[in-house]
């Protein structure tokens, strides 16, 4: 698969993330997990997206990369409670409605999962989708990485509690991944 690339969050792509909250259907809001309740105001979204932007990659404890398609941002992976050279929390969001279903999630994210673990020095890595949302826990599972827990938890500060697979994700998995795909 050629034609996809993740780079760093731009000021240029902090309207489409905050569209992407501001403008979900609550049912959408709910197959995440997330809680409508929680998701801020645009000034509020701008400002810590700014924040986030402005801070040293080496102290960040909160990255975004921006997933492209020939070169078309469709969506982000954040990577959250950055504990740099030891773990993070990764969450993955395609803003583009027109792209979801295509297959384009499992190399973007085997993409960024590389720079994640590249960037940071990382260790491990976890992603928590809500256990009712089809489409990232299959994902997780055709690429390969491994589930290792489903419990109950809130794994952000968006999210409600509610029942979450935990999936390791390991470098070797994704660049595996990346080989088989051809990205």
């Amino acid at each position: 698969m050629s034609g996809f690339a993740v780079r760093p969050l731009e000021s240029g792509d902090i309207p489409h993330i905050i569209d992407y909250w501001v403008n979900a259907s609550p049912e959408h809001l709910l197959a995440m997990g997330a809680d409508a309740s929680k998701i801020p105001a645009r000034a509020a979204w701008q400002t810590n997206l700014e924040k986030i932007l402005a801070t040293p990659e080496r102290e960040a404890t909160t990255f975004y990369l921006v997933w492209l398609v020939d070169g078309r941002p469709i969506g982000f992976n954040s990577l959250k409670n950055i504990k740099y050279g030891e773990s993070g929390e990764m969450h993955l969001h395609l803003w583009e409605e027109s792209s979801r279903g295509k297959g384009y999630g499992g190399v973007l994210f085997c993409l960024a999962a590389t720079k994640f673990f590249q960037c940071f020095k990382l260790r491990t890595i976890i992603c928590e989708p809500s256990a009712s949302n089809p489409a990232p826990n299959r994902m997780l599972q055709r690429i390969g990485f491994p589930l290792i827990l489903t419990h109950t938890a809130s794994t952000s500060e968006l999210s409600l509690e509610c029942e979450v697979n935990r999936y390791a994700i390991d470098r070797k998995v994704a660049e595996s991944y990346l080989l088989r795909t051809n990205a």
